[in-house]
């Protein structure tokens, strides 16, 4: 035995016999290595006087070593000696009376002797040598509170199947149910009454209809003083289901919009229902929770903020403008330079006075720019002429308007319920298009940075209510007909030419004959195309041919449908937005015109907002661009909005209202008012085939994408088959067919032009 293995003896023997030691050894106990090291242990039962061991570590010591103090040191052996070190400055700080040892005799110590200054006193100090478990029978296992009694009636009240239906959808129910199987304590009621949070939950319930819902849809029961566990769990439960179908109703979940209408294509943002719960549990403020969950897009608060003045006091009517109520008499026909007595009433009536006395009866420049000026505002013809349809719509500028409360308040009502169907964060980039007011808007965050007229779909050919999310800029583009406007428009007169029907309109002006087809074609610019190669349209049987299986395609020009550029948002219905050579479109009042599409007034402009935001183009680029055919797809979608708003308020506080084209507002006050009316509007292409938008037109060059509601061989809707007389309305609709510009008139023009 070496001289360190009797040195490491005798200091476990020492340990040993110090732990009998009395308490009333005075003196401290010194040891001293060969090293040079010395060490000091406190007598038994002295405090400590230095920092060496934390007071809540020691106190953990005495109670882990006092049951057994036979049990040996758990010295470290030899072997592991070398590898920690760090016991040999485990000691105890010699007290502050003797002089303090040089630093280098510590850190200089061999790693041999190191057990030599590790006395069984210190040990209990290393935690990672007492064994886990003895601690563990001190703790006793978790004991599950009891489950309230209330809790346990809203559990049984949450499992009655009578709960669901239209009252509460399955969603809301599913979520109750896992939030109160895992709880113990009811979240509304307290001591039999209801908390704080939840009485601030049913003030905002009750004051539903400040947000255009309706607050008999949450309803709160009852509680009384001194009810019973059941009423209280009952009253718990439902309390959550009505805040549960607040929060739904809130994110638009009130309808399903397709359920409505094959082109009411929106799927509002409802939020997940467990996600609600567990956020109405934890939030200091759930009512506040609750009206936050309402859109915070600026056009919906304007039109709540209408709606809470259309429900208070009745309003002073406003003072009409002295100008307004002067009345123009039905007369000849007022031209620039002309000199009428009418003209000092239209100077009255527009505010325009004369330069001298002398001309207030001439009709001069100044009074032409101003009368020019409202025609335009109007939808009227610009081209300063004074007619008896100008004198009707100065007329009736001033005439009182018939308030119909009730009316009023729907379309409020309606507006704000289609505002639910967006999503929360519109982007940072986005185009919205308004279908009733025929307007396109940019807008980047708070900025509105374009602002157009827009033509849109007729009633018989509707554009659809929608999101999508812009992808290409395409420069002079192709037009593919679709199947839709194929077989309903084109495919008639290829029959008729063809001598299909016997003795057709095509046939009086051509003579008939195979030739018809070929003459048709042309005067439409139409190239003919069967499976991808080109076909000439004398030699197909049009009277007997599946259409289908033909494509026709309209090369770039200035005659294209499509005008110089469109912009592709890819959707099932296939609209999108282009140009238009038709540009005289842009000044009638009633633009829903085209088959579905989306004609803009400025397509370079939008072309160069949008280019400049995603590429960093110029103008300068984008003119390169304009006449190029090139494509360009952007590096960031941008989300198109195609909304279907008939009611604004604009920066000064006043409502606007727009046509209910398409009788959308009907439709949606109906459904919120339980009676639901399914209307299937027609569509230029088949819904199966717009998912394959190339499928029938596999000629087309890359540039080129079917056209659901593009601007086809004429504008006119197509024949009514309830209608065969010629109505007033019939009569009406041929005129605007007319003032389109693509009907087979100007299609014969065409003909004899080329």
């Amino acid at each position: 035995m070496n001289k360190s293995s009797l040195r490491l003896l005798g200091v476990s023997m020492l340990g040993v016999c110090l732990a009998g030691v009395p308490a009333a050894i005075a003196g401290p106990i010194i040891q001293n290595s060969p090293s040079g090291t010395t060490t000091y242990f406190a007598p038994p039962g002295t405090p400590a006087t230095t920092g060496a061991l934390p007071s809540a570590d020691v106190a953990k010591d005495e109670a882990t070593a006092a049951p057994s103090p036979t049990t040996p040191a758990p010295a470290t052996p030899a072997a592991e000696a070398p590898a920690q070190p760090a016991p040999s400055t485990a000691a105890v700080t010699p007290p502050a009376s003797e002089p303090p040892q040089p630093a280098p005799d510590v850190s200089q110590t061999p790693a041999a002797p190191a057990p030599e200054t590790t006395p069984a006193t210190a040990t209990p100090t290393d935690t990672a040598t007492e064994p886990k478990p003895e601690a563990m029978p001190t703790v006793a296992a978790p004991v599950a509170p009891p489950v309230s009694p209330v809790v346990a009636a809203a559990r049984t009240a949450l499992a009655d199947k009578s709960l669901g239906g239209r009252n509460n959808v399955a969603e809301d129910l599913a979520a109750a149910r896992d939030f109160y199987n895992t709880r113990t304590e009811p979240l509304w009621v307290f001591d039999g009454a209801y908390t704080r949070k939840a009485k601030a939950v049913i003030s905002t319930l009750k004051s539903a209809d400040d947000w255009g819902l309706e607050p008999a849809d949450f309803p709160v029961p009852e509680l009384i003083v001194g009810a019973s566990p059941d009423a209280q769990g009952v009253a718990d439960a439902q309390l959550t289901l009505s805040a549960l179908k607040y929060a739904r109703f809130a994110r638009g979940g009130r309808l399903d919009p397709v359920a409505l209408s094959n082109i009411l294509d929106m799927k509002p943002p409802v939020k997940d229902a467990k996600n609600v719960i567990n956020e109405l549990a934890s939030v200091a403020e759930p009512d506040a929770y609750l009206r936050g969950l309402n859109p915070k897009h600026e056009g919906f608060e304007r039109l709540r903020q209408a709606l809470l003045k259309a429900r208070g006091p009745k309003q002073e009517e406003e003072a009409v403008d002295p100008a307004l109520l002067v009345k123009l008499p039905q007369g000849k026909l007022l031209k620039p330079g002309a000199q009428d007595d009418q003209v000092v009433l239209l100077r009255q009536r527009l505010k325009v006075p004369a330069s001298s006395p002398a001309d207030e009866s001439v009709y001069d420049d100044n009074l032409v720019d101003a009368v020019r000026s409202f025609q335009q505002d109007n939808g009227l013809k610009a081209d300063g002429i004074v007619g008896n349809r100008v004198r009707a719509a100065l007329n009736k500028a001033g005439e009182p308007k018939v308030a119909n409360p009730k009316r009023q308040l729907d379309r409020l009502i309606a507006n704000m319920e289609r505002w639910r169907w967006l999503p929360v964060d519109l982007g940072p980039l986005y185009v919205m298009n308004n279908i009733p007011e025929f307007s396109s808007e940019i807008w980047k965050g708070n900025s509105q940075e374009l602002k157009q007229r827009m033509i849109v779909g007729q009633p018989s050919w509707p554009t659809p209510v929608m999101s999508a999310k812009m992808q290409f800029v395409i420069f002079r583009p192709s037009w593919g007909m679709p199947d839709g406007i194929k077989a309903k428009e084109l495919m008639p007169r290829l029959k008729s030419a063809s001598g299909g029907s016997g003795f057709g309109f095509f046939d009086q002006l051509f003579g008939g004959g195979s030739s018809g087809g070929a003459r048709v074609l042309q005067a439409y610019k139409l190239q003919v195309y069967y499976r991808g190669q080109p076909v000439d349209p004398d030699s197909v049987n049009w009277s007997t041919a599946d259409i289908r299986q033909y494509s026709f395609t309209q090369p770039p020009g200035p005659d294209n449908p499509l005008g110089l550029v469109k912009f592709r948002f890819p959707n099932r219905h296939d609209v999108y937005m282009h140009d238009t050579p038709e540009r005289g479109l842009f000044n009638q009042s009633n633009r829903a015109l085209s088959h579905g599409c989306l004609r803009v007034e400025e397509p370079r402009r939008t072309a160069e907002v949008l280019l400049a935001e995603d590429k960093g183009y110029s103008p300068e680029k984008v003119a390169q661009l304009w006449d190029s055919g090139a494509s360009v797809t952007l590096s960031k979608e941008v989300p198109v909005y195609l909304v279907y708003f008939t009611a604004s308020v604009d920066n000064d506080g006043r409502l606007q209202t727009f046509s209910d084209i398409y009788g959308h507002d009907d439709r949606i006050m109906s459904a919120l008012r339980g009676r639901p009316v399914r209307y299937t509007a027609p569509e230029a292409v088949d819904p199966i085939e717009a998912n394959e938008p190339m499928a029938s037109n596999s000629s087309r060059n890359a540039n080129t994408f079917s056209d659901a509601g593009s601007d086809s061989m004429m504008d006119a809707p197509p024949p009514s088959k309830k209608n065969t007389k010629k109505s007033a309305s019939a009569k009406q609709k041929q005129q605007q067919s007319k003032s389109s510009g693509g009907t087979i008139q100007d299609a014969l023009s065409n003909i004899f032009l080329n």
